[in-house]
């Protein structure tokens, strides 16, 4: 190798020195972000937490939190308070009186109204709250409430929002102020009234009261519940006690989900026995269901759940659309959607390490040529991230072992190949390729973008890339690092909460919002293009006594089975939605003529109809009055084509069940 000229030896000397400077930098702000927080005062920081009931297993990671130790480890000394009767937690927050409290999602409405609301975490993926209806009152639909005696708990406008979707007036009812008291159910004393799914639902099957339990999410209602909060002020005035307060919590609820037996007990023993054993399991059990331990870290929020929440809340003119939600969800250097800002800190890291070895090593060659080179395998092999270094015309020069990992073959098998033709599907060559494009005219900065790439398997990952330009030794030639980290998985689970937002939980078919949003789209499309479709009503007959003689879960059993049964009917360009209990809706698209629909509707009819398998030897039977509407025939609005419908659907009802109908006449008059 020839020898630095003294030039060159000064100029690499100055890029060796302003590399360490800038590692140095990066070093204490990295040390700062990432860093533990402070030691522990020698007095703990007495706070309090407000919690939104009385003790039970519903706050069960707070309990944990308290009694294993992680508040006082984290330097608090936490009061945990339950609620008083004719008190609002959250107004106890808002007013100083507790540092934290627990509140549903309608602290979305509040930040909206101007009240200094931040929510901290998440814990109920999808809300428990719901209402219980006596069958004796005669309620078997959510309509049956017109009239009758309801008790609706306050912070509750997510039920106030389901009534209204489902086109019930809160004036229809008889609101009663609730007192928290399921034996008022029990004793007849009033016919419905808000309930948690994880709670009340117990106190009613041990009383041997039949009920219907009607929950949001069956209209596309699905909310956070149980949302750990603060104020603004606590924010500003004590950032650290929150974060120790956040993830003190968060440590306690992975804690107790994960040992639901030991909280039980803790909860008997410290906090009375106002529920028993067999009431805080079957609260426990539940909430696996609502808490999705194994699917979702405690506390994880999604801002695309959050804006689906304010959407609906806009649509159904609880808030104007479009409100913004800056300030409303906690932000924090070292947790939340800012773990991708301290990712790429440690990207620039790793490249600011990078330069100041390979500077160093460079200067060590000119001191003493017959040095070892494994010293900077060394340094590229262990960075952090997934680390190719590029040559002018982008072929890989050097690949470290995060690489090998992350794409699967080795440094020999992947040296002197083109980066886009290793790597790069040919649905994301172009984006890649402008990558490097931006990153080599800008040599000063540093270019970043999400493609998807191959792996020596053949899988397919999403990556997340960082393209920077690194000078070569003689000055001249400008190599190209790129980054990558692996977030397939991250995408994924993203993937599936927004499906969580548009699905059936039990069926897995299109919900009430996912369907009515294909309806308007498919309606478009139609009068765009003078296209027909043709809406499929179907209302399960006899499914209640399904529920009332074999159990509920028999009656889940049906649903399901009536749902795959449906899907087998369609195309895939159709849709088959459940938008209520027993009520399920097909959508089928470019319909040349009635026939074509009826051909459809009578094949669901007959589907329904076939026996049902609930347990071994064990069958259910049931039907289904089933009303069609077409567009444009009976209608031009998806408000128009669903009267016609249901319509149809109810004079099949009216004439002895098990049947279908089309509706009559045009959008005027489709109302029988």
């Amino acid at each position: 190798m020839t020898a630095l000229t003294p030039s060159h030896r000064n100029r690499l000397t100055a890029l060796m020195r302003g590399a360490l400077t800038l590692l140095v930098v990066g070093i204490v702000s990295f040390g700062t972000l990432c860093a533990p927080a402070a030691s522990a005062a020698p007095e703990q920081d007495r706070v309090t937490l407000q919690l939104k009931w009385r003790h039970q297993f519903q706050f069960a990671g707070y309990y944990a939190a308290l009694y294993k130790g992680y508040y006082w480890d984290a330097g608090l000394d936490v009061e945990i308070r339950e609620a008083n009767e004719g008190e609002d937690p959250i107004q106890q927050v808002l007013a100083g009186r507790a540092d934290f409290g627990v509140g549903t999602s309608e602290l979305l409405l509040l930040r909206n109204a101007g009240k200094p609301v931040v929510v901290l975490a998440v814990i109920f993926q999808h809300s428990p709250l719901a209402l219980a209806a006596r069958r004796e009152s005669g309620i078997r639909s959510l309509h049956d409430l017109a009239g009758k005696r309801v008790m609706i708990e306050p912070n509750s406008a997510e039920l106030f929002a389901y009534l209204q979707r489902e086109g019930i007036a809160s004036d229809s009812m008889q609101l009663v102020t609730h007192n928290f008291n399921v034996q008022d159910l029990v004793a007849g004393k009033l016919d419905a009234m808000s309930v948690y799914a994880t709670d009340e639902p117990f106190e009613l099957g041990e009383a041997g009261v039949a009920y219907e339990l009607f929950e949001p999410r069956s209209s596309g209602i699905d909310f956070y519940g149980d949302n750990l909060f603060t104020t603004e002020a606590q924010i500003r005035k004590h950032p650290e006690r929150v974060r120790a307060f956040r993830e003190a919590t968060l440590k306690g609820w992975a804690y107790a989900m994960q040992h639901p037996d030991e909280i039980i007990n803790l909860i008997l023993t410290q906090y009375g026995d106002r529920h028993s054993v067999e009431h805080l399991r079957y609260e426990a059990k539940v909430m696996e269901r609502l808490l999705q331990p194994t699917l979702v870290e405690p506390g994880y929020m999604h801002v695309g759940r959050w804006q689906h929440i304010a959407d609906t809340y806009a649509e159904l003119g609880l808030m104007p659309a479009g409100a913004s939600l800056d300030g409303f969800l906690y932000e924090d250097g070292a947790i939340g959607e800012n773990d991708r800002t301290r990712r790429w800190l440690m990207v620039a890291l790793a490249a600011m390490v990078l330069i100041a070895a390979s500077s160093a090593y460079v200067l060590r060659l000119n001191w003493r040529l017959n040095a070892s080179r494994e010293r900077q395998r060394v340094i590229i092999d262990t960075a952090p991230l997934a680390l190719i270094v590029l040559s002018d015309d982008d072929k890989v020069q050097d690949w470290n072992q995060a690489a090998e990992r992350t794409f699967g073959w080795k440094l020999e098998d992947a040296r002197a190949r083109n980066l886009l033709d290793l790597l790069a599907p040919d649905t994301d060559r172009a984006a890649m390729r402008t990558l490097l494009d931006d990153t080599r005219r800008d040599a000063t900065g540093s270019h970043s973008g999400e493609t998807w790439a191959n792996t020596a398997s053949g899988r397919r990952i999403r990556c997340d890339w960082r393209f920077a330009v690194m000078p070569s030794s003689d000055g001249r030639q400008h190599r190209v690092v790129a980054m990558a980290i692996d977030v397939t998985a991250q995408r994924e689970l993203e993937s599936r909460l927004q499906l969580m937002a548009h699905a059936d939980p039990l069926t897995g078919l299109a919900n009430r919002s996912l369907f009515y949003d294909r309806l308007e789209r498919a309606l478009s499309l139609a009068q765009r293009h003078t296209g027909h479709i043709a809406l499929i009503y179907i209302d399960l007959d006899d499914f209640k006594q399904v529920n009332d003689t074999q159990g509920h879960e028999a009656g889940d059993i049906v649903l399901r089975t009536v749902a795959m049964r449906l899907r087998r009917l369609i195309r895939d360009s159709d849709t088959v939605a459940r938008i209520g209990g027993d009520e399920f809706v097909i959508l089928l698209l470019d319909v040349p003529d009635r026939d074509a629909a009826l051909v459809v509707a009578h094949k669901a009819e007959e589907a329904v109809r076939m026996s049902i398998e609930v347990r071994p030897a064990q069958f259910a039977h049931i039907g289904a009055s089933i009303g069609v509407s077409l567009s444009p025939q009976h209608g031009s609005s998806a408000e128009a084509l669903l009267r016609a419908a249901d319509a149809a659907m109810y004079r099949v009802k009216h004439a002895g069940k098990h049947g279908v109908a089309v509706a009559h006449g045009g959008e005027a008059n489709a109302v029988d």
